[in-house]
């Protein structure tokens, strides 16, 4: 399996047919098919359903490609980075976040950081979180920023963390829905919309972790992922749903989101603060190093 058929099948689902992706590449359509067709016997299943004039992702192709996506961008990110690394002389330090809002926490801290050290490289990517504790876990990434609830189940047995921020979470409800003049989101509301999070993966973290801080009787709620956070807000502000949100990130996110409201839940004894967590091997000879840094990036 070559990364050269794997990019081939990224520009087929991506543009939808044999025909553009072989014009995209410069070469036969007919090329383009018996790639795929090596690409899948290599597998051992289906990516398309073929049919006349026309071509259908599976099921697993739509899998597989989230992943060879994932894949050939760290790839590239990585290449680009060695060969910036033979004309300069830094320390390099690889960095995944999970969201806009971690990431817009980690842009700051890594923006203020520069302005006073200028011999670290920060190789920075966005990967599920799934795959960053994976990553982290495996010397992959130096260390990663994870949204955490409290419940800290994140953590594999070589990991550890610190905390680089802390906050609670609150809802997000259209400015057009009559409870956005309330302080405080109902209970009652949570069962009359869905209620959406954003993950750029098939994961359920955010939506355990959500499920987790309500009451036992909350627990069969309509709650689903959104892969955009475009997306998310688009639906949040047309009173189709409500969605969760990191308070205290949201203005470092968007600076001008005037369409919705955010507001805490009205939950009693019930705990709805985040942090934001940085993971890192525990054993690594790297160990104090990061830390030394974490605690720079965190003051």
């Amino acid at each position: 399996m070559d990364f050269s058929k794997l990019r081939t099948f990224v520009n087929v689902v991506e543009s939808g047919s044999f025909q553009k992706a072989a014009a995209k590449e410069y070469i036969s359509q007919r090329a383009v098919s018996q790639n795929m067709f090596k690409l899948e016997n290599e597998l051992g299943f289906s990516l398309f359903i073929r049919g006349k004039n026309r071509i259908n992702v599976t099921k697993q192709g739509e899998e597989f490609y989230l992943k060879v996506k994932d894949m050939l961008h760290s790839f590239d990110v990585e290449v680009n980075s060695l060969k910036y690394q033979q004309k300069e002389k830094y320390t390099e330090v690889k960095v995944g976040y999970f969201s806009p809002f971690e990431g817009s926490l980690l842009k700051q801290q890594l923006f203020a950081f520069y302005q006073k050290e200028e011999r670290h490289h920060f190789v920075v990517s966005e990967q599920s979180i799934e795959n960053l504790i994976s990553n982290v876990s495996l010397g992959l990434l130096d260390f990663a920023y994870i949204l955490d609830y409290g419940s800290q189940n994140f953590l594999a047995n070589n990991l550890t963390n610190m905390t680089m921020f802390e906050s609670e979470m609150i809802m997000g409800v259209s400015r057009l829905n009559p409870i956005s003049k309330l302080d405080k989101f109902p209970n009652e509301e949570l069962e009359k919309k869905p209620i959406l999070y954003f993950s750029l993966e098939n994961s359920n973290y955010i939506k355990r972790c959500f499920l987790k801080t309500l009451p036992q009787d909350l627990q069969d709620l309509r709650v689903s992922r959104v892969s955009s956070i475009e997306q998310m807000q688009m639906i949040v502000a047309l009173d189709d749903a409500f969605a969760y949100y990191p308070k205290d990130l949201i203005d470092l996110t968007w600076k001008n989101e005037n369409q919705i409201h955010f507001m805490p839940l009205a939950t009693k004894n019930e705990n709805q603060n985040y942090s934001i967590q940085a993971i890192y091997q525990k054993d690594s000879a790297k160990k104090r190093r990061i830390e030394k840094l974490l605690q720079t990036l965190k003051d």
